[in-house]
């Protein structure tokens, strides 16, 4: 999709949200204030300007968001832009559940869906770090199921790259109804991918689930137990979770989840009255968790791995991880590209930087960084994705990372 210019986005909100103060809300749609959140483990910049923003830039990027929420392509949804570690805006906007009309509030715990990949693409990479996995080695060296003629030249790295030959929706009969992932891992190598291994980049959640199977076996603990111990808690995510209950203490904080039927109507199809209803942890998009931690994350991989004075990950991890899995030499530089379960949004302006990169999800949800600019931009909603995520991608390229 093409960027979208500012002159645009500037039309879009006159025609859709008037000319009234910075910050109003329309009738049945609301959102927060943009005053500092008392609880916000970020400071707030004082002035756009004071961090090398645009105010006008920044007021037409979040007011092009509302109207998206007042056009009904969005039922609630909040947004985090950081700068060199500070503020510049958060604002939440809409419904947390339009039905019971309780408005969307900043810090809200949203499923996180594919948001949770590169949780476990950095779990991977931190056992082969430690010497514990080999990415170039078959998967049926640490999963026997995986031992068999469709499935037995599938690699670890093929896994991170998606390009196992697995495709999304390919699960086997009985898949969910394993009791744990392991087993249901086994189900679908058992079955064999439906395309050769490494003939193409295929987004599929096999690829996920698969990963966290061999992450599992080698760690001989649930892979949301090794998410726990040597990533959430390190990392102080206090407000990351891998099991939802209706009974936990932060449920209250959790929005009803939306699906469209044909584009702006909208039917609530789960609301945190009720379980998650999952047998087992599933890698591929089963975190929940805050705009305020997925910062916190994203930001370790800006700096390379570091965390303070400590190390998650080697630089050179982050580099392989972030770079394109097509050898320049066998075609032309590729703007965007998928890594190793991080998608890739632009490459770097700067020679040997990092690319801007992230995730998106299927409840709507977006995780950016963009290192060169040192600037995170966080959009969760729980209105199902659709094309306003690649808008904010868009446009947070040509805003803050120009």
């Amino acid at each position: 999709m093409k960027s979208v210019p500012v002159a645009t986005l500037a039309l879009a909100v006159v025609l859709a949200t008037g000319c009234g103060a910075d910050d109003q809300s329309r009738p049945g749609f609301p959102r927060t204030p943009r005053t500092a959140l008392e609880e916000s483990p970020y400071p707030y910049a004082a002035a756009a300007e004071d961090v090398g923003l645009s105010p006008d830039a920044i007021w037409l990027f979040k007011e092009r968001l509302y109207s998206r929420v007042v056009a009904r392509h969005v039922i609630g949804s909040e947004i985090l832009v950081i700068k060199d570690g500070q503020i510049v805006l958060h604002q939440a906007m809409g419904w947390a559940d339009r039905d019971e009309l309780v408005p969307m509030e900043r810090n809200s715990i949203f499923r996180l869906a594919s948001m949770t990949k590169p949780f476990l693409a950095t779990a991977a990479l931190l056992l082969a770090e430690e010497g514990r996995i080999a990415l170039d080695s078959q998967v049926a060296t640490y999963l026997a199921s995986f031992d068999n003629e469709g499935s037995r030249r599938i690699t670890v790295k093929e896994l991170l790259t998606h390009r196992s030959g697995f495709v999304q929706g390919g699960e086997p009969p009985g898949y969910a109804a394993q009791p744990t992932l392991v087993d249901a891992v086994n189900l679908a190598a058992t079955q064999g991918p439906d395309f050769e291994p490494g003939e193409r980049f295929i987004s599929s959640n096999l690829n996920s689930d698969a990963l966290g199977a061999v992450v599992a076996t080698i760690t001989s603990m649930p892979v949301e137990r090794f998410f726990e111990e040597r990533l959430l808690e390190p990392l102080g995510l206090a407000d990351t979770h891998t099991a939802f209950s209706p009974d936990a203490d932060w449920a209250d904080r959790v929005p009803s989840l939306y699906r469209s039927w044909g584009g702006t109507s909208w039917e609530r199809w789960w609301n945190p009255a009720r379980p998650h209803e999952t047998t087992w942890f599933s890698p591929a998009g089963d975190l929940f968790g805050t705009a305020f931690d997925y910062a916190r994350f994203l930001q370790v991989w800006i700096d390379g791995g570091a965390v303070g004075d400590e190390r998650l990950l080697q630089p050179a991890t982050v580099e392989v991880a972030l770079a394109d899995p097509v050898a320049a030499d066998t075609m032309a530089l590729r703007a965007r590209w998928y890594g190793m379960h991080w998608e890739i949004y632009a490459r770097s302006p700067t020679t040997g930087g990092l690319p801007a990169f992230g995730h998106r999800g299927a409840t709507g949800t977006l995780g950016m960084a963009i290192p060169h600019r040192n600037t995170i931009v966080i959009y969760l909603t729980n209105s199902g994705e659709t094309e306003v995520v690649d808008e904010v991608i868009d446009a947070a390229l040509e805003i803050f990372g120009s």
